[in-house]
């Protein structure tokens, strides 16, 4: 039996998006921005793993506070990509943290 496509909504640049992905696909999506302090960007790629979908995201960027880097890794089963929260008469996924990380430059130059 083949692994069906994975259809689901998420929400990026101030608006739902419909993604399908078909098995063995991976999508990315990212931004980038000036701030009034800086710069920040953001991005994700999904990938269909056959039962599943993973998602790794990130966000990077500069403020007065300094250079501040972000990310993680989540995973929805096929079944429970309309099983999350519910927004607008959508169903986005119930995506599961599987890890997350953090660094900070200028704590890290001050010896934290």
């Amino acid at each position: 039996m083949t692994a069906r496509n994975a259809r689901f909504w998420d929400y990026l640049n101030d608006g739902r998006v419909k993604i399908t992905l078909r098995p063995g696909q991976s999508l990315t999506w990212s931004k980038w921005y000036r701030t009034d302090e800086g710069w920040s960007s953001e991005g994700c790629t999904w990938s269909h793993e056959g039962d599943g979908v993973r998602c790794q995201y990130g966000t990077d960027g500069v403020d007065c506070d300094g250079r501040l880097r972000q990310g993680g890794e989540s995973y929805v089963p096929l079944d429970d990509l309309h099983a999350g929260r519910m927004a607008d008469d959508i169903t986005y996924p119930a995506w599961k943290q599987v890890e997350s990380w953090q660094r900070d430059y200028q704590a890290e130059a001050a010896g934290y």
